[in-house]
């Protein structure tokens, strides 16, 4: 798409909406730190740590791997001969811990923008990967697997074939990976025994399905916050599933098919966004492009309790999503968010952003209609929701209990992925 048409499809949605918009000039209350990326830029991704009240840049992150709870953050950096691994406090700046790698690893990633990976979802282990070939010419994957606490040698992994990191168990014992076959249509799921030195013979599969093989484009995703499943969309033409991977170091997982209306329309199907309660429970799915929730319980095999088709959009700016839609490189990061008492789901709309009742999956409130929001997060405390919106360089502070917005951020550019907020103490 042209910038020129880019340009005036901003401006079409600028007038059709701006009778709707919110135009609070009030600031955000204090006492927040706000992780987020924000801007369009060639010279290379960053985090930003801005005050919530002020809206200042404490200090710029490079692109890394942060913790569950964002209390470490790290980064890898090459230098002349080797590497350095340092984990560091993301809201001081402070180098917590750091050690040298061989060079050429890096810490993983998932191919589209965001944050890398690597973590296990307690944080207590972290996977590192790099990648070159046999005198041969074959390829061979390499992972380096250890304490995220820095204070222990790395376990050296060595695997014929192009394999990439897909998720590390709490033990540190299963490293997941995804193996690229040579139809680049499809691929296998993999589990490699730390603790034996080798990779289990029997892909990871459901084994109500076990020789269907594996397709798709890899989509929004959640960890059980107890470590026991990670839970992945996977998009397709044949339609969108999810990829239930319970972290027990068997070649076991469970594929559950999504509702959908259009299965080969790739850009709706990246619209696929999931939240789960700090406590764990269900998995709440939302598509905000197809107007569809459901509710997935997280037994074995997980199921889709509850669906139901909502109006995220009634009556809102026809053109709304459109810039997106044409230019969309990956999920979008903070499309969904589930208050502390699991009562509300919070959603982007392709206008403002919904509150859905858990209850009864039906909308109970709209918030900010009228304005593009690309990226939702609700505090670490849970006392404030926090909406971006990246076509006016917008940042709200939202109640979550009201839908009342409080004030907005000063200062931010084009925010377009919320990561993390806080409190400052």
């Amino acid at each position: 798409m042209s910038r020129r048409l880019i340009a005036l499809l901003i401006l079409t949605v600028t007038v059709l909406t701006a009778c709707g918009r919110v135009q609070s000039t009030r600031p955000a209350s204090a006492g927040y730190l706000l992780f987020l990326e924000e801007g369009y830029s060639d010279g290379g991704q960053q985090v930003t740590v801005r005050d919530s009240a002020t809206g200042n840049i404490a200090r710029q992150l490079p692109i890394g791997t942060a913790a569950p709870d964002w209390s470490r953050y790290y980064t890898v950096t090459q230098l002349s001969g080797s590497a350095r691994l340092s984990a560091i406090d993301p809201a001081s700046g402070r180098t917590l811990a750091q050690t040298t790698i061989p060079a050429g690893y890096t810490l993983p990633d998932f191919g589209y923008a965001g944050t890398s990976a690597g973590l296990s979802p307690n944080g207590q282990w972290l996977a590192l990967t790099s990648q070159g070939k046999h005198a041969g010419g074959g390829v061979v994957t390499n992972f380096l697997v250890g304490s995220s606490f820095l204070s222990d040698p790395f376990v050296s992994v060595q695997v014929d074939g192009n394999f990439s990191f897909d998720a590390l168990s709490n033990d540190g014992q299963g490293l997941y990976l995804i193996q690229k076959m040579a139809d680049p249509n499809h691929y296998q799921v993999r589990l490699y025994d730390i603790g034996a030195r080798s990779l289990v013979a029997q892909p990871v599969v459901d084994k109500r399905e076990p020789n269907e093989p594996m397709e798709g484009i890899r989509g929004d995703s959640v960890a059980d916050p107890n470590g026991n499943q990670v839970f992945t969309v996977y998009l397709r033409d044949s339609g969108p599933f999810i990829h239930a991977l319970p972290l027990i170091n068997q070649p076991l997982a469970w594929c559950v098919d999504l509702p959908s209306k259009t299965g080969s329309d790739m850009g709706q199907q990246f619209h696929w966004s999931l939240a789960i309660g700090r406590q764990g429970g269900p998995v709440y799915v939302v598509n905000t492009s197809l107007g569809m929730v459901a509710e997935m319980t997280t037994g074995n095999p997980p199921t889709i309790a509850r669906t139901k088709s909502v109006a995220l959009n009634p009556g809102g700016n026809p053109l709304a999503g459109l810039v997106t839609d044409a230019d969309a490189k990956g999920p979008r990061i903070g499309g969904a968010a589930l208050s502390a008492d699991g009562r509300t789901l919070f959603a982007v709309g392709q206008t403002g952003l919904v509150a859905i009742d858990t209850a009864t999956l039906r909308v109970r409130l709209r918030i900010l209609s009228g304005e593009t929001v690309d990226s939702i997060r609700l505090s670490a405390d849970d006392k404030w929701l926090y909406a971006a919106g990246a076509e006016n360089s917008n940042l709200w502070q939202i109640d979550p209990a009201t839908g009342a917005v409080r004030g907005q951020v000063k200062g931010v550019t084009q925010p377009w992925a919320l990561l993390w907020a806080k409190p400052t103490s």
